[in-house]
């Protein structure tokens, strides 16, 4: 009886053509671009359109690198999945372009422990909701793993037939390149149109012989099509902008709503003297008008102001109409701003004594002057986005922090105040870990109030050197807090504004441990998994693991000197691929020993682990960046030197590429450790991992002594 479930089945499929392919470095170059440009595509746009994928940390990073390392090892696309791909290429970015009419954008999020944006469809029960959350979160990550098994495979079928030095140059190289057109289009804002435009003409050279393919990428791109009217793509989120009615008699809309990747972000309101003696009881300006004006009941006159969070305008506004004379006004995104110069109805952008800084607040803290600013405002600076696909940071973590709180302290004048907002409601543990931490830094409770807008708007204030004055138009619940239990302060080394406890949430661990189960039920049936325990292999496999770590803990690092922009993130993230790319030059042109560079590595990982790089913020920039790039490059340079010295003997390159990728899923595991033991723990389990890999290398070496033989004859003696 014939097996009907063979031709199904991919561990039957790996029997492929055993035709070699012909050497061709511009394929695999443009393989490796597409591979790479299509991870941050995905990344990006995933996490954009389907909420969940935003809090559930690393995983759609894991599920490329499962993909591409499955495919790798495979060596060569698998014809079924190949034929399929175009159909899979259009239903991954169909089902993520049309998720708000699918109803996928808010799906339940399970616990109460994490403080998410957005809430899932009422009225649905418990059970059924962490079905549906199981379900889109595994079923888009099976997706997002078969859709890159087939490009690493064309990535692997086309590393074969080179040197394993000069394939894996070429393989950096693109991937570099990736990382640039892709930094391009988010420094110029375009929209996913654009993105997966480009990708899919990328990928073309591989599927030129199917016209049907081709029919299928380009339908899929009209089918994503341009960005509708008041919708906008900046670095960090989709933005849409709903204007409102304009009142009777009023030439224009008297506000705005600003939604960031569909949950509501902030208002544009008219707050100007002129509209509100017209319209004095119009919503929401009249609800918002309070609020706006509550910091220049605390300090009636300031002569200098700084407001981070300046968003569209409406704080930088209410500094102008109250005659600020010097407003330094900062915003993360460019995009935001440049909605907020365009739409704002006072202008208050083109104002002579406003001063724009698009940057990171923690950033600017640094740089600002000491005991400057009369008044310093926290806007509703809250974020909806994750810093970085590989960190389980979110863009303002850094922000709310003691550290962060105690320097933005030191730039307020005597008599200064401190003013903070933010959406979190009154019986919130985000809102209480506000008040402890301001509590700690200024030796005594804010006066706290609840202003009620937005829904949930909670105002912290704090004064320079004495109890701020107080302010009766609104609830005052200081003594409330003050009774609760003191939470866990955000601090530098756990910046986890958003988590209650120190914790791996139950809703990351009910993903994770189904998608891990499924990745080795996969290599498992396809009958990989031998490829990967092999001592040779899991020398490499360790490699990827503590490679993925690095890259973390320097991503997190050099967010708290530079800040946590996305070009802090796309420039760190080249410059490790370059690192590795100048490293496996090195191991190209002269001999390395892989027991020296082990020493160099330990050493420098201890460094790099240990640092304190506070100490770097009294540095000059150039000095700032020439210090942090040596003690954070250099474990990364020798890592990459170990490795390339080991892929240089691999008998299969693209296996031996695949199996280090599938190292870096375990990497991405590891990584949500980080919320349990503060991001330093990073430095030591990318230690703990790197030994492993060197007691990996030396059993390999005991274990083939014929091959140790051959490889220590090549070797210089350290």
């Amino acid at each position: 009886m014939p097996d009907r479930l063979g031709r199904y089945r991919p561990a039957l499929a790996v029997s492929l053509d055993a035709s070699p392919t012909k050497r061709s470095p511009v394929l695999l170059f443009v393989a490796s671009f597409v591979g790479l440009y299509f991870e941050l595509v995905v990344l990006r746009y995933l996490s954009t359109e389907i909420r969940d994928f935003a809090y559930v940390k690393n995983l759609p990073l894991i599920a490329c690198f499962l993909g591409l390392g499955v495919g790798m090892i495979l060596g060569k696309p698998l014809p079924r999945l190949k034929r399929l791909f175009p159909y899979l290429t259009a239903f991954l970015f169909l089902v993520i372009a049309f998720a708000p009419q699918l109803h996928l954008t808010h799906i339940p999020f399970p616990g109460s422990g994490v403080f998410v944006w957005g809430e899932g469809p009422a009225n649905m029960p418990t059970s059924v909701g962490v079905l549906l959350y199981l379900g889109v979160i595994l079923g888009m990550s099976a997706v997002v793993v078969t859709f890159f098994i087939t490009l690493g495979a064309i990535i692997g079928e086309y590393l074969a037939p080179e040197c394993p030095l000069s394939g894996y140059g070429i393989n950096l190289a693109g991937s570099l390149a990736g990382i640039g057109a892709f930094t391009l289009l988010s420094y110029y804002a375009l929209p996913p149109l654009v993105w997966v435009g480009i990708g899919l003409l990328a990928v073309l050279p591989f599927f030129f012989r199917s016209r049907l393919a081709i029919l299928v990428f380009a339908l899929t791109a009209i089918a994503i099509g341009p960005p509708k009217k008041y919708s906008y793509w900046s670095p960090y989120s989709h933005l849409i902008l709903l204007p409102t009615k304009p009142p009777k008699g009023w030439p224009r809309p008297a506000a705005y709503f600003l939604s960031a990747n569909y949950d509501y972000h902030q208002k544009i309101v008219d707050l100007s003297k002129a509209f509100v003696s017209r319209y004095p009881n119009v919503e929401p300006n009249h609800s918002a008008l309070g609020s706006y004006e509550l910091p220049y009941q605390i300090v009636p006159h300031p002569s200098r102001v700084l407001i981070v969070g300046a968003g569209t305008g409406n704080d930088v506004a209410a500094a102008v109409r109250h005659k600020v004379g010097y407003i330094d006004a900062v915003e993360i995104d460019p995009v935001i701003l440049k909605i907020g110069k365009q739409f704002h109805p006072e202008h208050p952008y083109n104002s002579p004594a406003v001063h724009i800084h698009i940057d990171d607040a923690r950033a600017f803290f640094k740089r600002a002057p000491k005991r400057a600013y009369d008044l310093v405002e926290f806007a509703y600076l809250d974020s909806h986005t994750l810093f970085a696909s590989l960190s389980s940071l979110r863009l303002d973590n850094y922000v709310y922090t003691t550290q962060s709180l105690a320097e933005a302290k030191s730039l307020l004048r005597p008599g200064g105040a401190l003013v903070l907002a933010f959406d979190s409601g009154r019986a919130s543990f985000v809102t209480d870990r506000i008040f402890t931490m301001l509590t700690r830094v200024f030796g005594r409770p804010p006066q706290t109030y609840d202003t009620g807008y937005d829904g949930g708007g909670i105002v912290f204030v704090e004064g320079a050197d004495g109890p701020a004055t107080q302010v009766a138009a609104y609830p005052n619940i200081s003594a409330r807090l003050e009774k609760d239990p003191a939470t866990i302060p955000a601090t530098d080394n756990w910046p986890f504004l958003y988590l209650q406890n120190r914790s791996i949430p139950g809703s990351i661990l009910v993903i994770l441990l189904p998608f891990l189960l499924g990745a080795f039920v996969l290599l498992r049936d396809m009958k990989l998994l031998p490829r990967v325990f092999t001592p040779c292999s899991q020398h490499l496999f360790l490699l990827g693991a503590g490679f993925l770590l690095l890259e973390t803990s320097a991503v997190t690092q050099l967010a708290l000197l530079f800040g946590s922009t996305w070009i802090v993130n796309a420039v760190v993230i080249a410059a490790f691929l370059l690192m590795a790319l100048l490293a496996n030059s090195l191991v190209m042109l002269l001999p390395v020993s892989r027991k020296l560079a082990y020493v160099v590595l330990f050493v420098s990982l201890a460094v790099t682990t240990l640092f304190p790089y506070s100490r770097l913020n009294g540095l000059d920039v150039f000095w700032k960046i020439i210090v942090s790039g040596l003690v954070v490059g250099t474990p990364v340079f020798f890592s990459g030197m170990i490795f390339s010295r080991s892929f240089k003997d691999a008998g299969k390159p693209s296996e031996a590429l695949g199996v280090n990728l599938l190292g870096a899923v375990l990497g991405g595991a590891i990584e949500n450790a980080v919320t349990l033991g503060g991001t330093s723990l990073l430095g030591y389990l990318a230690v703990g991992i790197y030994f492993l890999s060197f007691i990996a290398l030396v059993w390999h070496e005991r274990t083939a002594p014929d091959a140790a033989a051959a490889l220590a004859a090549a070797e210089p003696t350290s």
